[in-house]
């Protein structure tokens, strides 16, 4: 990112990044000068007004020099297809993911903030048919 070539030469103060954690061109940066993350308190999240955001957690020891956990905002990923996915597709992928959190924690350490319970908050679109199904199964959705 533009952002981050220019803090590393002194000509930007600070950025905002939107990306997951553990982002390659913060590692990077870190590990070429000293930088300290900006806190954003849960306050300041709950008043962004939009139900897109909420208050996460980047742990401590994601980059470099990173000592402490830093409160954040965080926005949610979502597993999209198309609508002429099967229903018995979309139930299948929906389950699978939810029965190997652990895998996929053992892929990227984000996912270890993946809840069952709220996989359906502040969705910006309709649930597909399959994927419905498998909350219902599972008490998430009523």
């Amino acid at each position: 990112a533009e952002s981050v070539e220019l803090i590393e030469k002194g000509q930007l103060d600070a950025t905002l990044q939107s990306a997951g954690l553990g982002m390659a061109a913060i590692h990077e940066l870190a590990e070429r000068v000293p930088i300290t993350f900006v806190a954003i308190p849960e306050q300041v999240v709950s008043r962004i007004g939009s139900g897109a955001y909420q208050s996460g957690i980047i742990p401590a020891g994601t980059y470099q020099g990173q000592a402490n956990d830093v409160t954040t905002a965080t926005i949610t990923n979502v597993l999209v297809s198309q609508t002429s996915v099967s229903d018995d597709m979309a139930y299948q992928m929906t389950r699978l993911l939810f029965e190997n959190l652990d895998r996929l924690a053992d892929a990227h350490p984000a996912a270890k903030a993946i809840r069952l319970e709220r996989a359906i908050n502040g969705l910006p679109i309709p649930l597909h048919p399959g994927a419905e199904r498998y909350y219902r199964e599972v008490g998430v959705l009523k």
